[in-house]
């Protein structure tokens, strides 16, 4: 399931590079080269056998770093002192001590599975990021599963590099979650966040006057978290954070965290890959011959005949121009702070062949050279209504724009007229200023729009809640959360 997990993901061919399966203890004896003697005295699921195994990656690959993982998921393999959820976790780093700490995980053979995925992903996205090892030089040299006799154990090893805190010091720690009422996966998210850290003191049930360390939100009931005292961050579990700021009882002065999801900067980048080839290729056009009964072919360009400018450069826009960039097109991005980068540079390190723009300046040229424009900026006072003449002027004749934003970035009666018109010859939306999009909406039934319920991307609760816990552990150390919110710039 890990390697699973590692490979889904866009781009792993960079850094992930093969994996061995060790169901036996005489394989975890030959492939990782464990001790025998050491399975015979503490057995597969322990801290030594743990240990063992991620200093056998290490030793058996040219990785920096292993982290190992070996528990038992049951139904059955539990063994006194050692019931179904236990499950040990332990990294090394060349020339460094290493280190494993147990986790005691709740819930069916699934869920601690799951749990056990989200632990070892969030070690090694604390490991990938750690200043000590730049990406350039981080491989996943080797990913090692492993399974002892008795029924339900199961293990895996990965090697990689640099290593963080220990799970265990998550303990105690009192969070607070604040998901709203609109949010209909609302328990599924409680209960991943439990099973992701079962050691923290998870609350739901919120009083004015109460004191919590942290705060995980979605979707907060205005005043949420009005009154609770020795907050040392909000994380929030949505990439979007306008709506949050917009509360004038939102805690001041502590940090609060966006969620930079994996799993949902994928599935971004392939909705993107997804509407741009839909355009391109005129496959809106053909389900509306299709609802006719009109067979008739379009002349058909090629990807690297198409122009592209993606408005945006975090992390979602970086990986949607990366795709958009591997499948041929002609891919400008443009974000707004000029000051980043020179305008006109190109940045082969992240996204090769991709033209950079940035500025107030360079937003014409970004869009006047554009056949795709798609908007990925972050909600703010600058960008609201971007999506209108105004910020479309420069678009040519014909353009097509895919909304994968926020809805406050359509400026919609300007932008109707625009599809009325034809300035602006298809619109694929994914968000809107009111949600969900009334019934009775004119966008429902116009035929250059497509409408999509947002979701483009959403958000993965298991590897979600390892980006949650990897800044619990920040904070318990004192470090700044990962993906801090400027409050100022409103991103």
């Amino acid at each position: 399931m890990i390697a699973a997990a590692c490979t889904s993901l866009a781009g792993s061919s960079l850094w992930f590079e093969r994996g061995f399966v060790t169901y036996s203890n005489e394989a975890k004896v030959s492939q990782l080269g464990v001790e025998p003697a050491l399975i015979d005295a503490h057995g597969a699921v322990s801290e030594a056998v743990a240990l063992a195994m991620a200093d056998g990656v290490l030793a058996r690959s040219p990785a920096d770093i292993a982290v190992a993982v070996t528990g038992i998921a049951g139904p059955g393999g539990a063994v006194p002192g050692k019931p179904v959820g236990t499950v040990w976790l332990a990294w090394a780093r060349r020339g460094q001590p290493p280190g494993a700490c147990r986790l005691q995980l709740q819930g069916d053979r699934a869920a601690i599975r799951e749990a056990t995925v989200v632990h070892a992903l969030g070690r090694l996205l604390r490991l990938l990021e750690s200043p000590l090892a730049s990406a350039a030089d981080t491989r996943v040299e080797a990913v090692a599963l492993e399974r002892a006799p008795a029924p339900g154990l199961m293990a895996s090893s990965l090697a990689t590099a640099p290593a963080g805190a220990t799970a265990s010091h998550l303990d105690g720690l009192r969070v607070a979650i604040a998901i709203g009422e609109a949010v209909s996966d609302r328990d599924a998210w409680c209960q991943a966040l439990r099973h992701a850290c079962p050691g923290v003191r998870w609350a739901t049930e919120l009083a004015p006057g109460e004191r919590f360390d942290a705060a995980v939100v979605a979707q907060p009931a205005p005043g949420a978290l009005a009154g609770l005292r020795g907050l040392g961050l909000i994380q929030s579990l949505w990439a979007g954070v306008d709506r949050l700021l917009q509360d004038p009882t939102l805690p001041a002065g502590v940090p609060l965290a966006r969620m930079v999801d994996p799993a949902m900067t994928t599935a971004m980048a392939e909705s993107a890959a997804w509407a741009v080839l839909s355009l391109h290729r005129g496959f809106f056009t053909y389900a509306a011959q299709q609802r006719q009964g009109l067979w008739r072919q379009h002349p058909q360009r090629r990807a690297d005949e198409v122009p592209v400018t993606v408005l945006g450069f975090g992390v979602m826009g970086q990986a949607v121009a990366a795709r958009l960039a591997a499948v041929g097109y002609r891919v400008t991005v443009w974000h707004r702070a000029a000051s980043a980068v020179r305008s006109g540079d190109t940045v082969e390190a992240v996204t090769p062949g991709v033209r950079r723009l940035a500025g107030a300046e360079d937003l014409p040229a970004a869009l006047a050279q554009a056949e795709i424009v798609i908007n990925l900026l972050p909600l703010t006072p600058d960008t609201a209504g971007l999506l209108g003449r105004r910020g479309l002027a420069a678009l040519p004749r014909g353009a097509a724009v895919v909304n994968f934003g926020r809805g406050g970035h359509m400026h919609e009666t300007e932008l109707r007229a625009m599809l009325d018109d034809g300035s602006v010859g298809h619109a694929v939306l994914d968000v809107f200023p009111q949600e969900p999009l009334p019934s009775e909406h004119p966008l429902w039934r116009h035929p250059r729009v497509t409408v999509l319920p947002h979701v483009a991307a959403l958000t993965d609760r298991r590897s979600a809640a390892a980006v949650v816990i990897d800044n619990l552990e920040r904070l318990v150390r004192g470090l700044p959360p990962r993906y801090q919110v400027d409050r100022g710039r409103g991103y």
